[in-house]
């Protein structure tokens, strides 16, 4: 069922239509129904008349099933929520001019520069439309198409929404509006931090970003977002890898997406602990699989200021790991980042190393379980990172064979990790060690606990008896762990 046939939306409408005759669907609503999408669950109204009113009135008439949030008095813009567990916004706004003509040509691009009078929607659905600049023609020819030549001029914003439109619908934006992009693509950092944040992480959010971060960094977008990254373009890396730091990060960027989309395939049965990780979302609407790709894009970002050559010509970057999670967090506090985002990402960014060892010739137990311990449940971010990270770099010094051990290894790591989610309660406690062994608390008995854990985590113990055994071992042995 899509937004426009459910019923609490439509007695929205009827109650619209009564309160106001020129009151118009537009927007998204409108275009993805014409594209035979679902369309997400809000809806853009234009009225003639004051739609911070109406939005008021709207939400008092349903009451108490709606509420009224308030969004811009000043431009005549309030908030339905429907409650109830629906999840439905619905914006009102006043007409940007004198009619819906004149609202419509004030609108960012032409695909959503289309209207539906509410007394149609509720007659006929979408067969009378009010389309003065020929939105419908680019929806059916995927085009990205400004409304004006001032559109970019008005609001810069509308760069990244275009970009975010491309990627998301796989649409093209036309040579002409690309013209107009640069012509302001400079004035984007006038703009405010929250809504350059929440375009910029929207535009990661979609499955196929790489594409669209190109097209970006074609048209220095990028480099005025995120100047600190410039630095990485031609700094040139060892015979580990086949591209430059700025070539080597757009490719992983696109080698993680290709990762996410076939993890079945690569997987197999452990893909059932990623999906979950990557749809969840440490801020609403913000999902770790975009995260993962700011990690992606800052994760070499401090190679530049490491980078140095020995006397045998030998290019090394010692410590990049670190100076990138410092220039990453610079441009998180910039774009107003949360602080569990920056957290996450950070940490990911200077840990992102530690998964080689899963390249070597053989893995300690102990060696996953340092990962899982430091990394937790962004273990599995980790393992995505790496095989990304790994699988752009084919310089002529990378081992043969090194993608495919360290794809089988990335599956047994998951196996793993979704072993120890269902893990049994610990073997033993500390009380039953100080009642066994005569031993006092401390840092001892907190390294003695964790090495069982270890132990049974990796089913190497699986009774009291087996801990108590190896617990007597150690003590006897006065072994430090």
């Amino acid at each position: 069922m899509t937004i426009l046939s459910n019923a609490r939306v439509l007695t929205v409408l009827q109650f619209a239509a009564r309160l106001i005759e020129d009151s118009y669907v537009v927007g998204g609503a409108v275009r993805d129904t014409l594209m035979g999408r679902d369309p997400r669950a809000d809806l853009d109204l234009a009225v003639r008349g004051d739609g911070f009113a109406i939005a008021r009135d709207l939400a008092d008439a349903l009451s108490p099933g709606a509420s009224f949030v308030p969004l811009d008095r000043n431009r005549g813009t309030g908030r339905v929520v429907l409650t109830g567990g629906e999840g439905v916004t619905i914006d009102v706004s006043s007409f940007k001019g004198r009619d819906i003509d004149e609202d419509l040509r004030r609108r960012d691009f032409t695909i959503n520069a289309i209207a539906v009078k509410i007394s149609d929607v509720l007659q006929s659905g979408l067969t009378v439309m009010a389309d003065p600049l020929g939105g419908n023609t680019d929806i059916r020819e995927r085009r990205i198409r400004t409304c004006s030549n001032d559109a970019f001029r008005d609001d810069p914003v509308r760069i990244l929404r275009a970009f975010r439109f491309s990627s998301s619908l796989g649409f093209v934006v036309t040579p002409e509006t690309a013209a107009l992009m640069s012509r302001s693509v400079e004035s984007i950092v006038n703009a405010a931090s929250e809504r350059i944040r929440d375009e910029f992480v929207a535009i990661l959010s979609c499955n196929s970003s790489a594409a669209a971060l190109r097209e970006m960094d074609r048209h220095g977008v990028l480099d005025v977002i995120f100047p600190e990254l410039r630095p990485m373009k031609r700094c040139g890396q060892n015979d580990y890898h086949h591209l430059d730091v700025w070539g080597h990060t757009l490719e992983a960027i696109e080698r993680l997406e290709w990762i996410m989309s076939r993890k079945r395939e690569l997987l197999g049965v452990t893909a059932e602990s990623v999906t979950p990780y990557l749809t969840d979302e440490p801020v609403p609407g913000r999902p770790r699989a975009a995260l993962l790709k700011l990690v992606m894009l800052f994760h070499d970002s401090g190679k530049p200021d490491t980078r140095t050559v020995d006397a045998a010509g030998k290019i090394r970057f010692f410590g990049h790991e670190k100076v990138s999670r410092s220039i990453f967090l610079n441009a998180g506090r910039r774009m107003k980042l949360a602080n569990r985002e920056m957290e996450i990402v950070g940490r990911l960014i200077e840990g992102h190393m530690r998964a080689i060892i899963l390249t070597g010739d053989s893995v300690s137990k102990r060696a996953i379980h340092r990962l899982w311990r430091r990394f937790g449940i962004d273990l599995v971010g980790l393992l995505l990172v790496f095989l990304a990270d790994l699988s752009a770099a084919r310089g002529p010094a990378r081992p043969m064979g090194e993608d495919a051990r360290a794809l089988q290894r990335t599956r047994d790591v998951l196996e793993w990790f979704v072993a120890i989610q269902t893990r049994r309660p610990p073997l033993v406690n500390g009380h039953d060690l100080m009642s066994a062994f005569g031993i006092t608390p401390g840092p001892y008995l907190g390294r003695l606990l964790k090495h069982l854990a270890e132990l049974q985590d990796h089913n190497d113990i699986t009774t009291k008896e087996q801990a108590l055994f190896v617990a007597d071992a150690l003590i006897r042995s006065n072994d430090p762990l």
